[in-house]
This record gives structure tokens, sequence and C-alpha cells, in this order.
């Protein structure tokens, strides 16, 4: 039996996985945004142009790094996957997503090359080879988000094992290290994930705290949340809390200041404003979540 990325036959190949449902799902599917918020995606359509179809599958492709899924007035199928992909619902009902394409000859869009990739071992050169993994569930409308949001966080940001190497002849004498800096009683929120905790330099700790859900996705998870600092870094002493840019690299009281304000033709000037947490307490140190909100904070600590 061939292989199935062999080209041997002159025909390139476009390896995808098609779920079949009988859910209306009426032309809709909601595909993620860099692994973050979902997004409405209608089959043929864009919201901002009248779109005229000349690519009727490709047209309809959209980049997966977590999930895509689909719903009608009864049921939701939800699809997480654990490397990017690209996925789409060509067909009411049907999921399909690509996990490879290896193909012979340059599509005409501009790279003037055939996305033909191999890998070779001395002489003999293979095309290369890619293995995913798809984590499927039906669940009753409105019940997925719940699933995407908790089971995606264990696929999207598992988490990662580090070992050292050990003196051969003292092997028998290592003692596993345990250490919790959590305070025992406490644990983050169902709504809540812990993004980055990095220790800096003088006592620094980078910490980077997000809220998992959208506005209305989930009918009890889709609400401000609260963060205790003192009770997530219970065996230290937090002296200070300086809430940063996203990525750190200035405050964001100063980044606030410098942020430009674009006025685009056609836009709306009555739309409400995003739902925001409010400034950290000195004493109280908890952190307020919104809804898809991500925050970071340098927080100085003590012994």
């Amino acid at each position: 039996m061939r292989k199935s990325n062999s080209l041997e036959d002159g025909v390139g190949k476009e390896i995808t996985t098609k779920i079949t449902t009988t859910i209306k799902s009426n032309k809709t599917f909601y595909s993620d945004s860099n692994g973050r918020d979902f997004t409405k995606r209608i089959r043929d359509y864009r919201a901002d142009w009248d779109l005229e179809v000349n690519e009727p599958i490709a047209g309809n492709y959209y980049p997966i790094n977590l999930g895509i899924y689909i719903k009608d007035k009864i049921s939701e199928l939800s699809v997480l996957v654990d490397r990017s992909v690209g996925g789409s619902s060509i067909v009411d009902g049907q999921l399909e997503l690509m996990l490879h394409r290896r193909l012979l000859y340059d599509d005409g869009k501009g790279v003037a090359e055939a996305l033909d990739e191999t890998v070779c071992v001395g002489a003999e050169c293979r095309g290369l080879a890619v293995q995913g993994k798809y984590y499927i569930r039906m669940d009753p409308l409105g019940e997925g988000a719940k699933w995407r949001r908790s089971y995606g966080q264990e696929i999207y940001s598992p988490l990662l094992l580090a070992f050292t190497e050990q003196d051969g002849n003292k092997g028998a004498s290592f003692q596993v290290s345990k250490f919790s800096g959590m305070d025992f009683n406490y644990s983050l929120p169902d709504n809540a994930a812990l993004l980055t905790l990095q220790d800096l330099e003088d006592g620094k700790i980078l910490l980077r705290l997000a809220h998992l859900y959208e506005i209305g996705e989930d009918k009890d998870l889709s609400v401000i949340t609260n963060v205790e600092l003192k009770k997530l870094l219970a065996k230290r002493k937090i002296t200070k809390v300086s809430e940063m840019s996203l990525s750190a690299n200035q405050g964001r009281a100063e980044m606030e200041k410098k942020r430009l304000v674009w006025k685009a033709e056609g836009s709306k000037n009555d739309e409400p404003a995003s739902q925001r947490g409010g400034p950290v307490d000195s004493q109280k140190l908890v952190v307020e979540l919104a809804p898809m909100e991500i925050r970071t904070f340098i927080v100085t600590v003590g012994n």
C-alpha cells in the first residue's frame, strides 16, 4: 500500500477529517482567534463587504489553534485540536479539519513554489509527516463552553515536566523536592488561568492572569472573577503590585496615556466600552478579571 503522502501517482494530497452530524448549523460555525475568543463565521459571507465567492472552499477556511464548533437550537458539536490546523464547515452540520497538505504545483498566490516539504536522511527524501489529535464532544446547547475552556486549557497550555541530570553515584540519596507557593486551601476560580509566573531580579515576580470566558459564553462563568494575590503567593510577603502593559515593558497607566484613539470611517460611536477589572487595592490585593481580559503585573515580594 502506498503511503498517504506519496506523490508517485502525480497527484497532490490534502489530508482532511470530516465530521458529519444532523445539526442544523445554517451556514454558521465558530473558530477560535489565537486560542482565545471564538469568532462567528458564516459561509460565503463577510459582514464588512459584499463577498464575491471565487474560492468556495479556500475562502471559507480559517486557522484553528484551539478549536471549532457548530450548534443549532438543540445541541452543539465541539472539536479541539492539539496543534494548529485549518478548519471550516463547508456543508451544514459538518466540520472539516485539514491536518496536512503536500502539493505538486504552485497555487498562483505569490509564493512561486509548490507546497512540497520533504525530510531527507542520507540520499532518501520523504514527505514531511504530521500527526495530530482531535478531541470531540457533543453537548446540549449552551453547555459546550465549559468543556472547550477547561479541557482546552489543558490541551493548549499543558504542564511541562522538567528534569535535571544527577550524579550517578549520588542518585540513591536524591530527594524529591516539594514546594507549594499557593495557600493549601485556595485554588484559582474555574474561569481564570495563570498564564505566567516568573521570577525576575531584586525580589520581583512577573505575573500574568487571564479570564477564560467571553461575555455571554456561559451562563455561570462569563462574569467578573477575582484572584486573591495573598493566597496565590501565600509563601511570600507582597510589598508592591504594579500593573503593566500586556508585554510588561511599561506601566499600564503610562501605556494608556500614549494609546492612539482611532476613528474608522463608518464606525459607531455609541458602542459600549469593553468591560475591565478595577484597580488592585494595595491592602486587599485582589485582582478583578472581566471576561476575556488578560492582566499583567510586576509583584515585589519579600521572604
